[in-house]
């Protein structure tokens, strides 16, 4: 009896542990920051999802809980207990969203020389700004989410800025002239047809 009671005291103590050390574990996100809405990134066996929440009264973007990534099971040429006639259960393939061409605006709507800022639904079907730039080189095409924390920067007369920290970025290329933001504005494919510009987001 002694020994049941010791085997079922010693359950019952790595049971309580496993059970405190999980919880902690389900709550740590990517060390890397969350800079926009939708973007992915693996951590720790699972994908991460970046969402909006709530935090102190303000909408910002934050990782979601994670999706464990499932591992592909085995072949049969790896798994000699199956049978040639067996074949291996599937597992759940993750879901990859391809990026597509958003008409953004008229050519027109772009003159020489102008940073111009528009709202268009991106590939997950959120609402997104973007700025185009017309230069002596083209066409040019930055999402208008901040490096830093995520937040929509603004058009103002001294470059583009970000209201939630003041970090500040240029006009022409998105380079940072200002932090706490330590990376450019995200480039995006931009292209003209038949009077049309289109983003590849």
């Amino acid at each position: 009896m002694k020994v049941i009671s010791r085997r079922i005291l010693g359950i019952g103590f790595i049971t309580t542990i496993a059970s405190l050390a999980f919880p902690a574990l389900a709550t740590e996100t990517p060390s890397i920051k969350c800079r926009a809405l939708g973007q992915t990134t693996r951590y720790r066996g699972k994908l991460f999802t970046c969402i909006k929440v709530k935090s102190k009264g303000k909408t910002i973007l934050a990782w979601d809980s994670g999706r464990v990534i499932a591992i592909p099971s085995a072949t049969p040429s790896q798994n000699p207990i199956l049978s040639p006639t067996e074949s291996p259960i599937q597992s759940s393939e993750l879901v990859v969203v391809n990026k597509i061409d958003i008409p953004i605006a008229k050519s027109s709507e772009v003159p020489a020389n102008t940073t111009m800022s528009f709202t268009a639904k991106n590939r997950y079907g959120n609402s997104n700004t973007y700025f185009v730039v017309r230069n002596s080189d083209g066409l040019l095409g930055m999402n208008a989410a901040c490096t830093h924390n995520g937040c929509a920067v603004k058009q103002e007369r001294e470059g583009l800025l970000c209201p939630c920290h003041n970090a500040l970025f240029d006009l022409n290329n998105g380079s940072v002239l200002r932090g706490p933001a330590a990376h450019p504005l995200e480039r995006v494919d931009v292209r003209e047809e038949a009077g049309i510009i289109y983003l590849t987001d």
